[in-house]
């Protein structure tokens, strides 16, 4: 067999299983472990049998992300695995955000509820600042150091694990010491958790459910590190595609002057403002 033959038994594999992106998932998967190989080359056996085992545990519902322990983000590799939240494109508007305003005003910024890492690494790489990132489950920390070392950061990144909002965490970051402050916090709310797509149901609750109505860490958060925030410093947060003028009332009551920013398919996916 040739790898154009197992490329289109995959997607027919994959299609039968209702998986809508069949073809890029073949590709995927045969990239993964073949790489990018002439589609007339023949394969081993091993070969073959790896990339129909991972098309197996791909119709059975697992991310494919886990399935290889590894994703791209923002053109940077990072492991990914159970018990962490898979990057998504659209947090890569939360990182341009970031980039933007301290390569003008560069300095310390946090990351808070950091899960593998993906924002912090990507924008300290991208600037060259130093970050604080605070993550409080075992296994995501575990991703979050690991990719620390994969991107080669450690001299960038302070991983700290901890409850953001303990006062213990808290105090551990100077008033008036962050330039800017990023959050990819859980906001999905009690009736979208019980619709979930089943590769999502695969991820750690504890990085999705954000309570009753997905605002319980907005409510929070923006008091809670606003002294630690220097003037003229970012405060910047993913929200659900229906949370923008919500979150934006919160920000709001703080003080702030925020807006909101939209992803790729035009849905609120940013609430930033500056102080």
């Amino acid at each position: 067999m040739v790898i154009s033959e197992l490329k289109k038994q995959i997607e027919q594999m994959l299609l039968d299983s209702g998986n809508e992106d069949f073809q890029f998932e073949a590709r995927e998967i045969i990239r993964e472990v073949i790489g990018r190989k002439a589609e007339d080359l023949p394969l081993s056996d091993t070969e073959y049998e790896k990339c129909i085992g991972m098309t197996d545990r791909r119709i059975k519902g697992e991310p494919l992300q886990y399935i290889f322990g590894h994703w791209e983000f923002y053109g940077y590799d990072f492991y990914v695995g159970e018990g962490v939240l898979i990057p998504r494109p659209e947090t890569e508007l939360l990182c341009e955000k970031a980039i933007e305003h301290l390569k003008k005003h560069g300095g310390t910024f946090a990351d808070l509820c950091a899960g593998s890492g993906c924002i912090g690494i990507t924008v300290a790489r991208q600037t060259g600042q130093e970050c604080v990132s605070v993550e409080i489950s075992e296994k995501a920390f575990s991703y979050l150091e690991r990719n620390i070392a994969l991107n080669d950061v450690e001299n960038l990144i302070t991983a700290v694990k901890g409850d953001i909002f303990s006062e213990k965490i808290i105090e551990k970051i100077p008033d008036d010491s962050l330039f800017a402050i990023l959050s990819n916090p859980p906001y999905v709310n009690k009736r979208d958790m019980e619709d979930l797509q089943a590769e999502v149901r695969y991820e750690p609750e504890t990085a999705l459910f954000g309570g009753d109505d997905g605002l319980d860490y907005y409510r929070r958060i923006f008091k809670a590190y606003d002294k630690k925030l220097k003037k003229d410093g970012l405060f910047a947060v993913e929200i659900g595609e229906e949370q923008g003028e919500a979150v934006s009332l919160l920000m709001k009551e703080c003080g702030y002057n925020p807006v909101i920013i939209k992803d790729y398919s035009g849905l609120d996916r940013i609430v930033a403002a500056i102080k």
